[in-house]
């Protein structure tokens, strides 16, 4: 029978099962399987992951959440054979580089084309206003509302430290550490391939069922895995130059352009798409 490790997280779990179904010291040894937390359904319990499913399954790596427990992460401990040591870890978050995510009506209506919604930006694409207009008036209004940024990052602080508390894995104080010299977060749950290699390689190191020898080696393969890798990087959120003062970001550059799927915008290109709720498909 085939062994395998089993991720229970959200997207962040998939970079992981990638990574690791590349690894050549894995090849023959472990497979990769992901379940997506943030998606699975009741059905997808009943119908995928069943007994069959489970029957390979040597190790869990199971990212946290502080909270109560879920029906789902409550089907997966139900899953789990008594005898499976489980890896957990926390998840990658950072809310204060985005302090204008909020409401957004046209989310809801329009999940896909931008799930990443700006409250600031929705009530300026009520203006009828030409694009210099309107990208000034978005500069204008969130330099008025800009929030106490060393607070919103005190409290994502004590989230990832509450978070830590709960795992075996701890990223609190490596990323309070990183995320102001390397960038870390392409959205506030999205993360670089930086992140990724971090995260692996503290898991690897934690995962009771590899030997030393298999550990240092698959440990020592992630940096190469991942040399040319970016992350998830398919949509990614500008962060307000004002953003990048506050919380001194040295890697932030203001003329840097972003991947949002098959284009590469600038901070004013992607506001003024996001404002005017542009299809970016045509």
């Amino acid at each position: 029978m085939s062994h395998s490790v089993l991720i229970y997280a959200n997207c962040q779990g998939e970079e992981l099962q990638k990574t690791g179904q590349f690894m050549q010291c894995m090849a023959g040894r472990l497979d990769f399987k992901w379940i997506p937390l943030h998606l699975v359904t009741e059905e997808d319990w009943a119908k995928k992951y069943g007994g069959d499913f489970m029957a390979d399954v040597v190790t869990v790596w199971e990212q946290v959440e502080t909270g109560g427990v879920s029906p789902n992460r409550a089907a997966l401990h139900d899953r789990i054979p008594k005898h499976v040591p489980i890896v957990r870890f926390p998840p990658f978050s950072a809310t204060c580089l985005w302090p204008f995510a909020g409401n957004d009506p046209r989310v809801a209506r329009d999940p896909d084309r931008y799930p990443w919604p700006d409250s600031i930006a929705a009530v300026v694409s009520t203006e009828t206003l030409s694009d210099d207009e309107l990208f000034e008036k978005y500069l204008r209004v969130t330099t008025e509302r800009m929030p106490d940024l060393d607070r919103r990052l005190r409290l994502d602080v004590a989230r990832w430290k509450a978070a830590d508390a709960i795992a075996d894995v701890a990223l609190a104080d490596w990323v309070e550490e990183t995320f102001r010299s390397v960038k870390l977060f392409y959205t506030s749950g999205h993360v670089t391939a930086t992140a990724v290699a971090f995260l692996m390689k503290q898991i690897l190191s934690r995962c009771s069922i590899l030997s030393p020898a298999l550990a240092r080696a698959a440990i020592g393969e992630v940096d190469i895995l991942l040399r040319r890798h970016t992350g998830q990087d398919f949509e990614c959120v500008p962060i307000h130059p004002m953003v990048a003062g506050r919380l001194n970001l040295r890697f932030f550059d203001p003329n840097a352009t972003y991947r949002w799927h098959a284009h590469d915008w600038t901070f004013r290109e992607y506001i003024l798409h996001y404002i005017r709720w542009a299809d970016y498909l045509k």
